[in-house]
């Protein structure tokens, strides 16, 4: 019998037996029941959550960590599992799956028929009322490995810190003889109650930490898109070579930079910046400093690997490689990997010349050049025996055919041909051009003598670059004392 028109029919027999005390009981009980009943209806129905568990992957039960033997005949017999019950997709999978309830009369009897001559009968899953009206008891289940029936709804939900727990139904009754009417008193009792009203808002989706969970998942999206829109905005200041910061932090400045002056632009207009800036509540903006480096470095450790896999993924790669002196005198190493990708759908090629970033040079030998290639290329997961060429300038320690880096490399890969710098030629072909020229000469000169004066002297330098103010400060640090 479909099991609305059941339910229906019931709420009217028991509208009209309101007045009798055995029949209000039985009226909490069928009312909880049958809208349990309805509730699970839609996803219990054994066959059908059978079919999606085997055959699709959007099952509630995860593959991976799947903990119901699907193999068993019952795989959510009581025997199986221990009393209590705790992790929440364990019990999600249970209730996914039905309930164990063995209907082969035959099967029932001579299980039972081991301890005592009476036997279990499948006309208990069901509650006859005076109507003749059978109506499903969905908790009751037959457990065949402990031979006894249990209450499926207990065992999931009672509450055991409660001090009239009792773990009969849940240990399981095999007393056959009295069944009916310990049926009839737990279907009544408080515990059982209180563990259906539990298991309907597990069906309805409204636990705890259901709630909880989606609580969460909106708070992480808000995050989330307050990232994306940061990182948004610092990919396109960094894209037009802008700077970030201007003197924010700083005593005397009104200066907030680009970074802040575009997300509060922004904020008027976009939701999310604005309740991240507006909103009292909130203490943390990830709009530092720190928190932009943070990014900025993350953001380019995702396009190095990005560029290290199209990379490994060429055949061979030339190395080009040149140093020099940053603002504060630190000799600065850049590496240039030029390889070729092939498109082979489009049957194409293109050259590529990446940017694998600057790195600091200690001690200046060809030695040292060569710890630093092998170092970056282990750290890009890059093998050195495809390499198939060398760039650098004309530098002895670069160039020299003896104990130069081109030469120690060579040795270890001999198809590394070692090629000078097309733009440090024409760099030298201009030098030797602007020598023939007595005044082009003199003007060099001058610079040459100029940056020589400065750059040997920090104070000169920082006077140069910075003014007299900060030269002063520099001066005083510098300088000793008459």
């Amino acid at each position: 019998m479909n099991k609305s028109v059941a339910t229906s029919s019931i709420s009217n027999y028991l509208d009209e037996n309101a007045h009798l005390e055995h029949n209000e009981v039985e009226s909490v009980i069928l009312n909880t029941e049958s809208t349990a009943i309805n509730d699970e209806s839609a996803h219990l129905e054994h066959n059908e959550v059978e079919s999606v568990i085997l055959n699709t992957e959007s099952t509630a039960i995860n593959v991976e960590n799947i903990t119901l033997d699907l193999n068993s005949e019952y795989p959510t017999d009581r025997g199986k599992f221990t009393d209590n019950i705790t992790d929440f997709n364990l019990k999600k999978q249970i209730i996914a799956y039905g309930p164990c309830k063995p209907t082969n009369q035959y099967f029932l009897k001579n299980v039972s028929l081991k301890e005592s001559g009476r036997s279990f009968s499948i006309d208990y899953y069901h509650l006859t009322t005076k109507t003749g009206m059978k109506i499903p008891r969905q908790w009751l289940c037959f457990s065949v490995i402990m031979n006894k029936v249990y209450c499926e709804t207990c065992w999931l939900f009672a509450n055991r810190l409660n001090g009239n727990f009792k773990y009969n139904w849940i240990h399981g009754i095999c007393d056959w003889q009295n069944l009916s009417t310990k049926i009839m008193k737990h279907e009544k009792s408080h515990q059982h109650l209180e563990a259906v009203q539990i298991r309907l808002l597990w069906v309805k989706n409204e636990t705890i930490e259901k709630n909880l969970e989606k609580q969460i998942s909106i708070e992480a999206q808000f995050w989330k898109d307050v990232l994306t829109r940061l990182i948004k905005i610092i990919l396109c200041l960094t894209a037009g070579n802008c700077a970030l910061r201007g003197n924010e932090g700083k005593k005397n400045t009104v200066s907030e930079g680009n970074f802040l002056r575009t997300v509060k632009l922004l904020a008027e207009y976009d939701p999310v910046l604005n309740r991240l800036l507006y909103t009292e509540e909130m203490k943390i903006k990830y709009l530092s400093w720190k928190i932009q480096n943070e990014l900025i470095e993350l953001l380019a450790f995702n396009v190095k690997k990005l560029i290290c896999d199209e990379i490994r993924n060429a055949q061979c790669f030339t190395i080009i490689m040149d140093s020099t002196q940053d603002i504060t005198k630190v000799d600065q190493v850049s590496l240039i990997i030029r390889y070729v990708v092939v498109d082979y759908d489009e049957k194409s090629f293109k050259i590529m010349e990446s940017f694998l970033g600057f790195y600091p040079l200690i001690n200046h030998g060809a030695e040292d050049h060569v710890n630093l290639i092998y170092e970056i290329l282990n750290n890009c997961n890059l093998d050195i025996k495809r390499c198939r060429g060398q760039g650098y300038d004309g530098a002895s320690v670069m160039s020299g055919a003896y104990t130069g880096v081109q030469k120690r490399i060579s040795d270890v890969v001999p198809s590394a041909s070692y090629i000078h710098c097309t733009a440090h030629n024409l760099n030298l072909v201009i030098s030797d051009i602007a020598k023939s020229s007595q005044k082009v000469a003199l003007f060099f000169d001058v610079v040459q003598d100029i940056f020589l004066f400065f750059s040997k002297s920090a104070p000169r330098w920082t006077s140069l670059a910075f003014g007299e103010k900060i030269a002063d400060q520099i001066r005083n640090k510098v300088l000793k004392k008459s």
